[in-house]
């Protein structure tokens, strides 16, 4: 069976989906990701712990957005898909838990995922890939979308702009689509599954992977993603990561990245400043 080299590393992310093949972190604690995450070992198997559950090994493992986890593999690499929940269907998200999480588990599939760096990167175009090309490459089916509140989905093209912290508050986003904030924090969880504070904190905290192999300033990275100081950022990264933000830079020299989500400018004063 063809196999990636395994000093490969790469990660193509567009708005919706991250893709990881590359180093695991030797001194990852546990994380806590906003997003549904699949791992594999590029080979064998991959070692999975649920909070504070016993390791188990597995093929594939999927886990839920939210849930504290550690991951490792013999071999120190992982291969990684992010999904953000809010636009998915969730009973399609369950059915691909239990496909992924299940002992019978196809090898074209896990073969399929192993290797979807490279036909990713193939159809990579000027314009990236599409959240349904993804999951075509990936999974092979697109994940069905859930019909969200037309004020919900601005709220959540929001994040994905360049502004700063004070646009992207409860109270604005609740002034911005005409309702009160305890109302808009009610609607937003009602429709997505998941909370304001925990979306913010993770689109937050995503848009760092496209950094992540950049050199400079972790402070000026820390404030032009909106956080208040360095000491907020590497503890919400480490949170969310299971590594410090310098343990992650280190690992990315030489990550190739591929986005089509809106770029940050750094030093550049965010959208309405």
């Amino acid at each position: 069976m063809k196999q990636l080299p395994i000093q490969q590393k790469i990660m193509l992310m567009n708005r919706d989906r991250v893709y990881y093949y590359g180093l695991l972190g030797a001194r990852m604690q546990n994380r806590c990701m906003g997003a549904v995450s699949i791992y594999l070992a590029p080979v064998d198997s991959i070692h999975v712990r649920i909070g504070n559950q016993a390791w188990q090994t597995r093929t594939c493992v999927v886990v839920p957005h939210s849930v504290p986890h550690q991951v490792a593999t013999n071999c120190q690499r992982v291969v990684n898909l992010l999904i953000e929940p809010e636009r998915i269907d969730p009973i399609a998200l369950e059915e691909l838990g239990r496909v992924c999480n299940g002992l019978s588990m196809d090898h074209e599939a896990v073969a399929r995922i192993r290797l979807a760096a490279d036909s990713l990167k193939g159809s990579w175009g000027s314009n990236g890939l599409s959240t349904a090309e993804f999951d075509q490459l990936i999974l092979g089916r697109t994940l069905p979308r859930r019909e969200l509140d037309p004020r919900v989905e601005m709220v959540l093209e929001s994040f994905e702009g360049d502004f700063g912290e004070s646009e992207l508050s409860a109270e604005a986003c609740a002034h911005r689509v005409g309702l009160s904030k305890s109302r808009f924090l009610h609607l937003f969880k009602d429709q997505t599954g998941v909370s304001f504070r925990n979306v913010r904190m993770w689109k937050r905290a995503r848009r760092f992977l496209e950094w992540a192999n950049q050199e400079g300033s972790l402070t000026d990275v820390a404030l032009d993603l909106g956080y208040p100081d360095s000491s907020h950022f590497s503890h919400s990264i480490r949170r969310i990561y299971g590594l410090k933000p310098r343990s992650i830079r280190n690992g990315s020299r030489g990550l190739q990245v591929l986005s089509n989500a809106p770029a940050l400018q750094l030093g550049a004063p965010p959208t309405g400043a």
